[in-house]
Formats: structure tokens, C-alpha cells, sequence
């Protein structure tokens, strides 16, 4: 390649000197003599073969960059003001457009000389264009922000070509001498700033990390000098590098983040070599960073993100020996902390972990290098920050302003729940006021947290956020108003969430045993009355809305249902004359659920529980049967039904015919295996006898439970009946419903008889027993497998008028009596045998119910004490002449009974005494037998008291 030495050499110089005259008299003359356009090519000739002509030609250049930026300007003025955009001069394009070319041509030849000078001159052009006009109102960085600038400028053509020519010299220098441009670029910012900026931004997009460490270097080292608060406030040099890192964070936001952050650990590190401006600017560090964050929203959010990487407990104790020094750049201690605040209420992201720094900094008990004054002074700083910050936080949603960092607090919600829990007051304290903030914005995240602490709050201090947050001022009543309240919506999602999954798997996969627990406690707490905040009623209110759901619940949870039907039973729903209307659903929905519940309790072992459970479900069924009379229907017959005739009737001694395993295989399926076609013929019966090399099939019975289970069973079954049964009324000495007891009798008529046909009261003639001989029989095996019927019957019998309709049962079970007996003939008593003895035992119960509900006057109703001294045909004899004579003679009416002001259903025992021909077998069969019967032969016949009351 021959140098350009050797080219100016060989070039004629009369030539040069020619054109040098030209360009000298060009320039020098004012008027527009000689076209721009060969003008400009005669510069370039100069510049490339004539280096000392250097200085003109660039300064040449600066003129016609600079016309063609005042057309630029011009060309927007018109457009602004006429609407009409003129087209740009011809010659402005060809003329940068061969200074383009030209210097580009040069920094490729020889960069190391070129470069540095050409990237002095361009930047230091771009600045005095870019002040020149920023008095021109379109164009003024007051109105317009860095990249509205950098836009405007980037649409021009000269600048745009000077900013790609210093972006060539960079580049071509970018491994050798890339300092001096830099220096160049910034003592250009320096100088013509803040309307060299754009350039400033545009270069750093292209060299960020050079661009961005010199940038903050220099900020530094500006806002150090500073002396007080309002120089720091009138810094032209802040403001730049505010503009300069805020355009370049959108590309570059990480290498701006790592800059700032090792700028910050630089200033930590304490070296003794250091200058005094070194230590100067590192004590500055913590204070420029706060401004910078504070004057740019997106460098606050590159540096939040960072918090927990770059500042600990440690680092605090580090820098609070600097304080003194960092108020100057404030004003006063207080403008400091207002300063930070104002800061962390702006953070975008981060939130949580500046929240748990300050926290921490509040507890903190233990750090090295820091003696017992410093960790008071740093708790009690930190505590008062907080305070000061939940204040202004709360203030600003009061007031409905934005606050920032309640987004980043909204993404973190899990973390703000899980400290509610923690066993540090301040620590939940702080939870749940952030709750309240993020809920009064949006009520679902409120609705989430007391999910949450519902279902997880182990201890009252914790259940208690519960109450605090619900009913405090800043949760909005009126919403969810139509749901019933906040924790009502929280109750819905939290039953019907458990009800979908139930339904999906038929098993509980999240123990919900806290929030039963939970539910309770914050019911007692309201019911009790002691805890004022919660007279609104939230719970109680948050349980009428949800009742559906409950009940549904109750009737599917196993593990869970005491502590349900406890919540149920204090709710004391519902109530006659009470503002709440209870659907029909729930009406139905919560007896079924009851009387499932009372059989689980039946089921139980746990002896105290079992009692307590039994009582809760006397008490919710109480309550439905008053009520309701749907409720009272369905209760009596689920109970009857399920105690009689299902699978929980061995509760109360039933005894069950002979069950097969059902695990065993049938045969049939088992010889399909083997044969897939088998021949039957068209009556063919396949019997299952056994299993082939394992023998015949056993059948089993279930165990019986012990007679003191069965026996407590029944009775809370009796109960239960009895407060289904039971009056509205306390005041009467009898507290059941003759309707209930009714409508108790006609079902136990319509469960145990198999037809409706003679199922009326009268008893009819003895022969007509060979009718009914088979429905009777039916009756009787039912008694005998059910033993609870007895027990149901003398139920019934309490309430006299009541056992009338039960006559059918009666009148079947003593026929059957008088049938067998007559089948044992004339046989003596004979206890030691099995049958007889349950034959007489069945006898006299059935006498004792007849007895107990007034159908028999005395002496028939003492006959169930003659009995074991009788003959089998004597006894036959009584049955038949003197009780079913009787009983068919006196229809077992309810109208036989009065009713006395107590409420009592009775007979009288004097006038309701019978005439002797029912009672004439009775007294020879007694004669006949007075060695054994004389004592009861004197009461029943001879003593007969005047007043006999039953």
C-alpha cells in the first residue's frame, strides 16, 4: 500500500496550492459564492492529502453540520406551525454524506491517529449543537425526558452521522486506546450537560459496561464535592447521570445493578493507602446511590431486586458509623429516614426482603464488632423506621394513593401469611397490618390470608389476627356484604374446596382438624360476649351463609364430625322468631346429617365422648324437630329405620341371619375360567357349596356387642326419640308431643307390619287370628330378632294415648303367644328350659307394655306376676278370656285417656276397673293356685284400694 507521505509527494503541488486558495477564499467570504457540495469535496481533498489544513477543514465541517441541523430545527418549526413538513435541502444530505464516507475511510486506514481526533471533534460538535438549540421550545429537556431527546436528535441526519462516526472511532479502539474517547465523551458531558446526555446514552447502549462504570465514577465524584442538601438538590451533574442510567436500564439494567453494587462494596472496604478523596467519595457512595434510586424509578427497581444480596444485619452495623456523615447530603436526621421510607414505599419488587431486613435489624441481639449501644441504638432505629413506615403506608391507602411496593408485597403473599404465624409479636404484628393494605386494594389476598390463618393459627394470639384484621376500619364492609362478610367467603371456599375434592377421590387429601378447631374457638369467643370487637357476629353470620355446606360436610366427615357438630350444636340453629329464615335444604340436609352423626356416636367406644356426641345430636334434632315438622318426620323415620332394619341395628342387639363372605368367589365365575362355554340346562341351578380344594364354605356371624353397650346404645336412642318428641314448652310437667309421640307410633305400625290391611285398633275374635296367622307370625320374629322394639314400645307407652296405635303390634304378638302356648300342652313351669323361659319372658313384656300404656285396668294389668306360677293351658286360658276378651270389648282408643293440667295422659284405675266376666278365669285360676298366689290373689281381688293410682 503506497502511505499518504508518498501520495502528497507525488501530487503536483500547484495543484494543492490551488485548491487551498479556494477553500480559504470560500470560507472566508460570507456569501454563498460556490456551491456546498464541491466546496465540501475540496475540504476532503485537503484533509486527506494536506494534514495541515486539518483544523480548517473540521472547523469547515462544524458549519456545515451545523446549517444542516438549523434546517433540521427550521424544518420542524414549520411543520409544528404550518402542518406541513418541507423537504430538506439537497445539498445538506450530499454534503455529510461525503464527510461521512470520507472520515469513515480514514478511521479504517489508520484508526490510532485518526480516531482520537475525530472522535474529539464529533463529540465535541454534538455538544455545542445540542446546547445551541435546546432553547428552541420543541426540543428544550425541560419538556421532553432523555429518549424523547435521543429520538429527536437520532432523526436528524447530521447528528446521527456524527454519532455513528464516534461510534466508529470507539469501536475501532475499543482493544487498544478506548480512554481517550471516553474522556473525550465525558468532559463533552461535563461541559454541555444535561443537553449532551442523549449522546452520553446513546454511546453507553453501544459500550455499556465502559460507559456505565465511568458514568457513576463521575457522578460520584461530582456529588461528593457537594456541601450541603441543596447543592445536592441543584446537581446538574445527578440529574445527568440519573438520565444517562435510566435510558441505558431498559437494555442493560444488569451490568447498571452490578456496577452500582460494586460501587457500594468499594465503599465498604477500608484501606490505608486510600486519598482523602477516595475516602471522601466512599462515605459519599451510600447517599449518591439513595439519590440516584430516588431520582430514577427504574434504577430503584434494579437496585431492590439486589437488597438481599448486597445488605445483612452486618453491613447495617457497617454503615451506621457514617450516618453523621450522610446527613449533610440531606438536611436533617429526620429528612434521612423520610428520605428511605420514601424509597422503600417506591420499590416495585424486593419488598419482602427489605421488610425482613428491617425486621431483623429491630431483633437484633447478637453482632460482631458492635457493642450493647450501637445494637440498642440499631433495634430502636429499626423499630421506629418500621412504625414510620407502616404509618406513611397506611396513610397512602387511606388516602388512595398508588404505593408501589404493595405490588411487590401482593407477589408475596405467601410469605406475608406465613408470618402471621410466627411466634415473634412484632413479626405478626407487621403481617397482618400488611394484610390489611394489600386487602383493602384487593379483597381476595384478604380473603386468602384468613384462609390461612384459619386453617393453620395454632395459638389464640395467632387466631386472634383473625378477629383484629376482619374488624378493623380499613376492610370494606360492604363487600362481599351479599355473601354475608369476608369470612363467610373465606368459610365457602374453604368447605366447598374440601366438598370437590371429596366428591373427586371420596377421601380428605388437606386435614383440615385447625380449622374445626380454629372455627370453634372463634365461635366461643363470640358467643361468650366477653370479646366486644366481635358483637357484629362475623362467625355466626359467616355460618348462617355457609349452612348448606356445613351440613353437606357433616354428613360425609368421619374424623371431624364432633368437633362439627359441636360448631352445629352452638349455633343454637335454628330458632323459632329469629331473623334468620333456614332453608328447607339446610332444614333437611342438617337432620340427616344429625342422625347420621348420632349412629357414629353409637359406633364409638370412647365412653365420654360418645355421651357428649349423643347429647349434641339430642340437642341439634331438638331444635329441627320444634322447628320444623318435615324435619321431625324425617328424623323419627331415619332413626327408626336405620335402628330397625339397617346395618347399624347390631348397635342395639339385633341379631342378624347367617352372612356369607363376600369375598369369596362365586363358583360359576370360577369354572368360567377354566371353561368359557358351560352347559346348562334350561332349570339349571349353580349351588355354592364350598371352593374347590379348600372345602365348604364356612359361614360366619358377626359378634355380638356386650349387653352394657347395646344396653347404653338404647338408651341414648330413647333420647334421642324423646327430644324429637319433645314440646316448645318447658313449663309442663310432661315435655312430649302426644302428635310426635303419634306420628313414632304409626311408624313403628308401618316399619314392622308387612301390609296395611287390619291394621286398625279394634281387636277382632279370636278366630279371626287364623286370617292374619301369617302377618302375625311375621311380627313376632321381627320382636324376636330386634329385641329394640320392646324397648321402642315401652317408649310409646309413656305416652298412653299413643300406644293405642300401636295395636296391630300388640294384638299380633298375643296371638302368636296364645298359639304357642296352646302348642306346649298342659306342661308345669319349667324355667330351666330354655323356650319356655323366652316364651314367658316375651309374655309378660307384652303385658308390662299393655300395663305401662294403661290398656289393661287392674287386676290385668298385675297378671304379667301371676304368669310364672301357672300351667301352660291357665295361662292360655288368661290371654285369651281375660285379655284378648277385654281387649276386644274396649277398643284401645286415645279417647279412653284425659288429659290433666300437667299435661299427663292417664285412666282412671277405679272407674276404669273391668266387670267381673274379664276377670272371673283370672280368680279361679288364681283359687285354684292360692298356695303359691294367695299374697297377689288378696291384693288383686280383696284389697282393692279406693284411690288406685298408676
Amino acid at each position: 500500500m503506497i502511505s499518504q507521505t508518498t501520495v502528497v509527494r507525488n501530487l503536483p503541488q500547484h495543484n494543492l496550492l490551488d485548491e487551498l486558495k479556494i477553500f480559504i477564499n470560500e470560507t472566508r467570504n460570507k456569501q454563498d459564492s460556490k456551491n456546498h457540495v464541491e466546496l465540501t469535496k475540496t475540504a476532503l481533498l485537503l484533509l486527506r492529502k494536506l494534514p495541515a489544513c486539518r483544523s480548517a477543514v473540521f472547523e469547515y465541517f462544524c458549519k456545515v453540520f451545523d446549517v444542516a441541523a438549523n434546517h433540521y430545527i427550521e424544518t420542524i418549526e414549520t411543520e409544528i406551525n404550518t402542518g406541513r413538513l418541507p423537504s430538506p435541502p439537497e445539498s445538506d444530505e450530499l454534503t455529510i454524506s461525503d464527510i461521512h464516507l470520507a472520515l469513515n475511510a480514514l478511521i479504517l486506514e489508520n484508526s490510532m491517529s485518526w480516531a482520537p481526533t475525530i472522535s474529539s471533534w464529533s463529540l465535541e460538535l454534538l455538544g455545542e449543537i445540542s446546547t445551541k438549540y435546546s432553547g428552541r421550545a420543541h426540543i428544550s429537556t425541560i419538556f421532553l425526558d432523555l429518549n424523547e431527546t435521543l429520538q429527536l436528535w437520532m432523526a436528524c441526519r447530521a447528528t446521527r452521522t456524527l454519532v455513528d462516526i464516534n461510534t466508529k472511532c470507539l469501536s475501532s479502539l475499543i482493544h487498544s486506546n478506548t480512554e481517550a474517547c471516553i474522556s473525550a465523551l465525558l468532559d463533552t458531558s461535563v461541559n454541555h450537560s444535561p443537553n449532551f446526555d442523549w449522546v452520553v446514552a446513546h454511546v453507553g447502549s453501544c459500550f455499556p459496561n465502559t460507559v456505565i462504570t465511568r458514568v457513576l465514577s463521575v457522578g460520584l465524584k461530582d456529588f461528593s464535592q457537594n456541601r450541603s442538601y441543596d447543592q445536592v438538590q441543584s446537581s446538574p451533574k445527578l440529574k445527568s447521570v440519573v438520565g444517562i442510567l435510566g435510558h441505558l436500564a431498559g437494555s442493560h439494567s444488569k451490568d447498571i445493578r452490578q456496577a452500582i453494587i460494586e460501587q457500594f462494596l468499594w465503599s465498604l472496604k477500608d484501606t490505608f493507602n486510600d486519598s482523602e478523596l477516595n475516602r471522601l467519595q466512599k462515605k459519599a457512595s451510600v447517599p449518591y446511590i439513595l439519590q440516584l434510586a430516588y431520582l430514577s424509578p427504574t434504577l430503584l427497581s434494579s437496585i431492590s431486586n439486589e437488597t438481599k444480596n448486597i445488605l445483612s444485619v452486618e453491613i447495617i452495623g457497617k454503615l451506621c458509623h457514617h450516618i453523621e456523615d450522610w446527613i449533610k447530603y440531606f438536611g436533617t436526621p429526620e429528612a434521612l429516614e423520610n428520605h428511605v421510607i420514601s424509597l422503600i414505599l417506591k420499590c416495585q419488587s424486593g419488598g419482602i426482603e427489605i421488610l425482613n431486613l428491617i425486621l431483623n435489624c429491630a431483633q437484633i441481639t447478637k453482632l460482631k464488632g458492635c457493642n450493647d449501644s450501637l445494637k440498642t441504638d440499631i433495634r430502636e432505629k429499626a423499630t421506629e423506621m418500621l412504625e414510620n413506615f407502616l404509618q406513611e403506608l397506611e396513610d397512602s391507602v387511606r388516602c388512595g394513593k398508588p404505593v408501589e411496593i404493595l405490588s411487590s408485597y401482593a407477589k408475596n403473599v405467601r410469605d406475608i401469611n406465613e408470618m402471621l404465624l410466627d411466634s415473634n409479636k412484632i413479626i405478626s404484628s407487621t403481617a397482618s397490618r400488611l394484610i390489611l393494605y394489600l386487602g383493602h386494594l384487593n379483597p381476595a389476598a384478604l380473603v386468602r390470608s384468613i384462609t390461612y390463618l384459619l386453617e393453620y393459627a395454632k395459638t389464640s394470639e395467632q387466631l386472634s389476627l383473625v378477629v383484629k384484621i376482619l374488624t378493623n376500619e380499613l376492610v370494606d364492609k360492604s363487600m362481599y356484604s351479599d355473601k354475608g362478610g369476608h369470612f363467610s367467603v373465606v368459610l365457602e371456599q374453604i368447605l366447598s374446596r374440601y366438598i370437590q375434592k371429596y366428591s373427586q377421590s371420596n377421601e380428605e387429601t388437606h386435614d383440615l382438624s385447625q380449622m374445626w378447631s380454629n372455627l370453634l374457638t372463634l365461635l366461643e369467643w363470640e358467643k361468650s360476649g366477653k370479646v366486644s370487637i366481635m358483637n357484629s357476629c362475623i362467625v355466626s353470620r359467616a355460618l348462617e351463609e355457609n349452612f348448606i355446606n356445613l351440613t353437606s360436610v357433616f354428613s360425609s366427615e368421619v374424623h371431624h364430625s364432633h368437633i362439627i357438630a359441636e360448631i352445629l350444636d352452638k349455633t343454637e340453629i335454628p330458632q323459632p322468631n329469629t331473623p334468620y329464615n333456614s332453608p328447607i335444604r339446610f332444614i333437611l340436609n342438617l337432620t340427616q346429617s344429625a342422625v347420621n352423626y348420632f349412629f357414629i356416636c353409637c359406633a364409638s367406644e370412647g365412653t365420654v365422648t360418645k355421651v357428649q356426641g349423643c347429647k349434641k345430636a339430642c340437642s341439634i334434632l331438638k331444635r329441627l324437630c320444634i322447628f320444623s315438622k318435615v324435619a321431625k318426620v324425617l328424623a323419627l323415620r331415619e332413626l327408626l329405620e336405620r335402628a330397625l332394619f339397617r346395618s347399624d341395628n347390631v348397635l342395639f342387639g339385633a341379631k342378624n341371619s347367617v352372612v356369607h363372605d363376600i369375598s369369596e368367589k362365586l363358583l360359576l365365575k370360577q369354572n368360567k375360567k377354566i371353561n368359557k362355554c358351560i352347559p346348562l340346562t334350561k332349570h339349571s341351578t349353580v349351588f355354592n357349596g364350598g371352593v374347590i380344594g379348600s372345602g365348604k364354605r364356612k359361614a360366619f356371624v358377626e359378634d355380638n356387642l356386650p349387653a352394657e353397650v347395646v344396653a347404653s346404645n338404647t338408651a341414648e336412642l330413647i333420647s334421642i326419640l324423646r327430644a324429637c318428641c319433645s314440646l316448645p314448652e318447658e313449663d309442663k310437667y310432661s315435655d312430649i308431643s302426644l302428635d310426635s309421640m303419634t306420628l313414632l307410633s304409626l311408624l313403628l305400625v308401618q316399619f314392622v307390619s308387612p301390609d296395611v290391611m287390619y291394621n286398625g285398633l279394634p281387636w277382632p275374635e279370636e278366630e279371626f287370628c287364623k286370617v292374619t296367622i301369617e302377618r302375625d307370625l311375621f311380627i313376632r320374629r321381627i320382636f324376636t330378632s330386634t329385641p329394640l322394639l320392646w324397648d321402642l314400645l315401652s317408649f310409646v307407652a309413656v305416652c298412653r294415648p299413643a300406644l293405642c296405635y300401636c295395636s296391630v303390634l300388640i294384638r299380633a304378638l298375643t296371638a302368636t303367644l296364645i298359639h304357642q302356648w296352646k302348642s306346649i300342652g298342659d306342661q308345669s313351669p319349667n324355667l330351666d328350659n330354655k323356650n319356655y323361659k323366652l316364651l314367658l319372658e316375651t309374655t309378660i313384656k307384652v303385658i308390662d307394655v299393655m300395663a305401662l300404656g294403661q290398656l289393661l285396668p287392674p287386676p290385668l294389668c298385675y297378671v304379667r306376676d301371676v304368669l310364672p306360677s301357672l300351667r301352660s293351658f291357665e295361662i292360655v286360658d288368661i290371654l285369651r278370656d281375660c285379655i284378648w276378651c277385654y281387649m276386644r270389648d274396649h277398643i284401645p282408643s286415645p279417647a279412653l285417656f284425659s288429659c290433666d293440667p300437667n299435661g299427663v295422659h292417664w285412666r282412671d284405675p277405679i272407674t276404669a276397673r273391668p266387670p267381673e266376666r274379664y276377670t272371673n278365669t283370672l280368680r279361679i285360676i288364681m283359687q285354684r293356685n292360692i298356695e303359691s298366689l294367695g299374697h297377689l290373689y288378696s291384693q288383686m281381688f280383696i284389697n282393692i284400694p279406693k284411690h288406685d293410682h298408676v
